[in-house]
């Protein structure tokens, strides 16, 4: 379940915060960052609920030394809003939220705010650097010639895949760093394969596991471009035989 932090952080995280009323599984702390003078620390940690979620999301928040840790129920960042976190100071943590949820939207979602005594200041922070190079799964021109596909990641050694982006170009225009049509804002993603069809539409088979995430996914001010999507869970495509 899903709702704010409580009335301090009800604007800051009114989609990812949790609070528990019973335990949802097996607490395991995964790590301590403490801030500079060791007053403070970020707790991440997550509940184990058995291997179908794949233990895929943390839970952080920020505990005083002195504080019991299940007071950590009160009010926690999930993973899924924040690329990383980090103490700048003692009393202040920096949140860079997911970068592809604000590149998506065109607006952050986060907001400064104070939690337990420290301010959290929320940053955007493009997390591709120059140590990512730009990996093109597919590429292919509209029948019409007018429009060009682009199927693309960016990798590094440490992660080999990231985040996938989808856009559509006019014909010898230069890809933007990030899609113009579609992002998704984790490291997985629900398409096994996207082509032109021979009407100058875009045809779409997204995989059935996550269709429900298909349209959160695509970018909200998106080039208007007439497309299809049909539920298909085969590996094949010019997406995931790359990614095997």
């Amino acid at each position: 379940m899903k709702f704010s932090f409580g009335l301090v952080l009800s604007i800051f995280l009114i989609f990812s915060s949790c609070v528990f009323t019973t335990s949802p599984g097996d607490f395991q702390e995964i790590s301590r960052v403490y801030s500079p003078d060791s007053s403070k620390y970020l707790l991440t940690y997550r509940y184990e609920q058995g291997a179908w979620d794949g233990s895929r999301t943390s839970l952080t928040t920020i505990l005083k030394k002195s504080d019991p840790i299940e007071k950590r129920n009160q009010y926690s960042l999930s993973s899924l809003d924040y690329d990383k976190i980090f103490w700048f100071g003692n009393d202040t943590v920096v949140v860079a939220e997911k970068y592809t949820e604000f590149i998506s939207n065109g607006k952050s979602n986060l907001k400064d705010t104070i939690l337990n005594d420290v301010f959290i200041k929320v940053k955007q922070i493009d997390p591709i650097d120059t140590s990512f190079q730009r990996k093109i799964f597919y590429q292919e021109t509209s029948p019409n010639g007018k429009y060009e596909l682009i199927v693309y990641k960016y990798v590094k050694n440490i992660n080999r895949y990231y985040f996938l982006n989808i856009s559509v170009v006019n014909k010898g225009d230069t890809i933007p760093k990030y899609g113009n049509f579609y992002i998704s804002k984790y490291d997985f993603d629900c398409f096994t394969d996207i082509r032109w069809d021979t009407t100058n539409i875009l045809d779409i088979k997204v995989s059935e596991s996550c269709y429900y995430a298909f349209d959160e996914y695509l970018v909200k001010n998106k080039r208007d471009i007439d497309y299809k999507v049909q539920v298909n869970d085969t590996i094949k495509g010019n997406i995931r035989q790359y990614m095997q």
